[in-house]
């Protein structure tokens, strides 16, 4: 007799690429990167036939690794097969594998448009931030993303433009701290022949040039009060007035806005319009930042060494966990192809010493708030970088690490949990 299941579940895979497709998931059923494979991997570390699956009850599926294929993944255990629950991360080669209820609100993504950068995020707050963007992306709203250096707004500026319905016309970036007092209002509303010494020709500013599409303003918060106040002219009316010239021209455009500063605060401080702040921020979209997302530290780093092809150690990726990243996934980035650069071409794993500039004297003194790269915040957020330094003492025994904590082995475990910290579960001999 066949059993009938309650729960419609789906399957989500995170491709090496950082995309995420779904699938709805058979009660038995197979994965692999054949182009004839019932649910396809876009992935070159796997074969063919990479795994079966089959739906073992409501909550579970038992997944078995094909002959061929790599051992699975579940946490630090490697496992040829097993019986997962839903919801459950399963990475098999450089793929991340996760079922879930069909319509969870935990799926990890919506799906990128293609041939552009995604915003890559696996951590809860990151998903949020990406479904919350795509919504904000179906309305004409201005948007407003607040968030540190590093942490992507171009990206997600990007995406809002590309799921618009402006998708078909331009996109348009213009960083306005770039830029020199005198040229700000020309390259936003353009000028005319003779406007100044050097203007041999007429042109078309960033605003007549994304008309019918969308204008980026990154740090908008240093626009000079007489540029704001012309650009809230614009967002009322429409109206671009050209230096030099005595006609004004209108465009349709949408305007998205970030900067690293927080514009309420130069608001307050008198440095920003308080109308020009109320139009532009009509979706404020706050962007995390990535040491409040431990998870994202590990997959990013795991994409981005993949990209160089390297992998990293379990150690590797603890250090990582423990710096702070002030320049955000910029920093990260940048850190990893570092390492690879300068890492042996006889190995293609690399150790926690390969990050240890992130730990010297010199990179600490850039940032005088900041102690082994952990600026001091919250208190979650010390406890956490506390846990990862005694792990990285004892090199990953939990014992002893509780030992040093002053806490019992049962303490940590559920510390760990809490702080979302994976790792090797018994000493590693030094190098």
């Amino acid at each position: 007799m066949t059993t009938v299941f309650r729960k419609p579940l789906d399957i989500a895979i995170q491709d090496p690429s950082g995309e995420v497709r779904t699938f709805r998931l058979a009660r038995e059923t197979w994965i692999g990167r054949a182009t004839d494979a019932p649910i396809p991997l876009r992935d070159p570390t796997v074969p063919a036939r990479a795994l079966s699956l089959l739906r073992a009850s409501e909550d579970e599926v038992w997944v078995r690794a094909e002959p061929e294929a790599p051992s699975l993944e579940v946490g630090d255990l490697k496992l040829r097969e097993a019986c997962i629950p839903v919801g459950v991360a399963l990475r098999v080669g450089e793929s991340e594998l996760r079922v879930l209820e069909r319509d969870s609100e935990s799926l990890p993504s919506p799906t990128f448009p293609s041939g552009l950068r995604p915003w890559i995020s696996i951590h809860p707050a990151g998903r949020e931030l990406l479904w919350n963007t795509r919504k904000a992306a179906k309305t004409p709203l201005s948007v407003y993303l607040a968030g540190e250096t590093g942490t992507g707004k171009e990206v997600l500026a990007n995406l809002i433009h590309a799921w618009s319905d402006r998708a078909a016309g331009k996109f348009v970036a213009l960083n306005c701290a770039a830029l020199s007092i005198s040229l700000v209002e020309s390259e936003l509303f353009g000028h005319v022949k003779g406007a100044f010494t050097g203007a041999h020709q007429p042109r078309p500013g960033a605003l007549l040039q994304a008309h019918n599409g969308t204008l980026f303003l990154d740090e908008v918060g240093d626009l000079p009060a007489d540029i704001q106040v012309k650009l809230l002219r614009f967002l009322e009316d429409g109206e671009i007035r050209a230096v030099g010239s005595d006609h004004a021209s209108h465009a349709n455009v949408r305007v998205i806005c970030a900067t690293h500063k927080p514009l309420k605060k130069l608001v307050e401080e008198g440095q920003f319009r308080r109308d020009l702040y109320y139009r532009l921020a009509s979706v404020t979209l706050d962007i995390p930042a990535l040491r409040h997302r431990p998870d994202d530290i590990r997959h990013l780093a795991t994409l981005f060494a993949y990209d160089m092809g390297k992998s990293l150690s379990r150690q590797a990726l603890l250090r990582l966990q423990a710096y702070s990243w002030p320049g955000n996934v910029r920093e990260l980035r940048h850190a990893v192809e570092r390492a690879c650069a300068l890492s042996s071409d006889f190995s293609s794993t690399l150790a926690e010493s390969a990050f240890d500039f992130l730990l010297t004297p010199d990179a600490i003194a850039t940032d005088p708030s900041v102690e082994w790269g952990v600026p001091i915040l919250r208190l979650d957020e010390m406890e956490r970088h506390l846990i990862l330094k005694a792990l990285r003492l004892t090199t990953g025994n939990r014992t002893e690490a509780a030992k040093i904590l002053g806490v019992a082995r049962s303490t940590l475990f559920e510390m760990l949990k809490r702080h979302r910290i994976t790792g090797p579960r018994k000493a590693v001999p030094a190098a």
